[in-house]
């Protein structure tokens, strides 16, 4: 409580519990004694609201504050992935608006950045971008340091276009062929389990269970964090990964020579050099989940199966990948044919029915 530094600021700072909350405010100013002067006038103010029933300003908490504070609290609980975007996006927001209190952040300001960056990225990717800025604005919310929050009405499609890159039979032999042995491995294990980019990257031996040929995500990281995934292995998936372990005993599956794992970056980076040899336009580290659920949807199983097998937290995002099993829908059209054959038969037999006693009584009649 009092007047401080912080190592990523150049001001001094205050901090002072009010109503059994603490609340951190920077001062603007780089003088210890002006901030020892702010400070003072600060608990006056809250002693006069306290004692004389005056109202008390209610401190204003800039985006630069948001952003510290949902990266210290917030961040360090997502995946690795999350986190590095976290820090590359937040840190462009800091850049641009850090300076604006929270309060002062349109809706406005915020359709023009995303108009802006239209230009140059997806929607996809912007969509995600102002997607994390709009979960630390719920946060603030929350922490009852803003009131409202600019993304109110701002449709974000974090999804990205219906298409998805995969890979054919064919396309998987060219990048094959192409990849070191060590990338080689990587490539063949993500196509057989559908893994995260950071999952299969920092795939551990932990995770192997059932003599080597089951493998078992924890929960914690999971993207969702809501289910532990179970994926039996393939017989190409377990030998390499067998092979791999024996060659060492560093707790992740794929290393360096010395032991060290590979990074995420530098796996990606490898993948798409191997694609761009082997002319594979839009093939990435990631397209080897996407090669492995379509396979999936191709081959005629459950959606629900799907969705198990690849972690989705919800089947809707299975769902983008039903269009590759155009004979699930066929199947549905049959049934719906079948019947409507079983129903015409029906009436045809009521009818000849109904003529045959109408021919009978007509008879008995005369």
């Amino acid at each position: 409580m009092g007047v401080y530094r912080r190592n990523d600021s150049t001001t001094y700072w205050m901090s002072l519990v009010i109503d059994g909350k603490r609340v951190r405010q920077d001062t603007g100013v780089q003088e210890r004694r002006v901030a020892g002067d702010i400070f003072a006038a600060w608990q006056v103010q809250l002693a006069r609201a306290k004692w004389l029933g005056l109202p008390a300003t209610t401190p204003q908490h800039t985006i630069d504050e948001l952003v510290t504070e949902y990266r210290m609290k917030v961040t360090p609980r997502k995946s690795p992935a999350s986190q590095r975007r976290d820090h590359v996006v937040l840190e462009r927001f800091r850049t641009k608006w850090g300076a604006l209190h929270l309060d002062q952040l349109r809706t406005k300001t915020v359709e023009d950045y995303l108009a802006a960056r239209l230009q140059h990225v997806t929607l996809a990717t912007v969509s995600k971008e102002l997607g994390v800025l709009k979960s630390a604005y719920g946060r603030a919310m929350r922490w009852e340091w803003v009131t409202t929050t600019p993304f109110r009405g701002i449709a974000l499609n974090q999804e990205g276009e219906a298409r998805i890159r995969w890979l054919t039979d064919a396309e998987e032999g060219q990048l094959v062929a192409v990849a070191a042995p060590w990338l080689r491995d990587l490539i063949l294990v993500g196509l057989d389990t559908g893994l995260r980019r950071s999952n299969l990257v920092k795939l551990e031996r932990s995770w192997l269970h059932e003599q080597g040929t089951v493998l078992v995500v924890p929960r914690q990281l999971v993207k969702a964090k809501k289910v532990t995934v179970m994926i039996p292995l393939t017989t190409r998936a377990a030998t390499i990964i067998q092979r791999q372990v024996r060659q060492g005993d560093a707790p992740y599956v794929f290393t360096h020579s010395d032991g060290r794992a590979y990074s995420v970056e530098q796996v990606s980076m490898a993948v798409m050099r191997a694609a761009k040899q082997a002319q594979l336009p839009g093939v990435s580290l990631h397209t080897l989940r996407h090669t492995f659920i379509s396979r999936l949807v191709q081959a005629g199983r459950p959606l629900p199966e799907v969705a198990a097998l690849a972690g989705h937290r919800d089947i809707k995002m299975t769902m983008r990948y039903a269009h590759l099993a155009p004979s699930h829908l066929r199947a549905g059209i049959q049934a719906l044919e079948r019947r409507s054959r079983v129903q015409q038969t029906g009436r045809a037999l009521s009818t000849d029915f109904r003529v045959t006693l109408e021919s009978q009584d007509f008879l008995g009649n005369a």
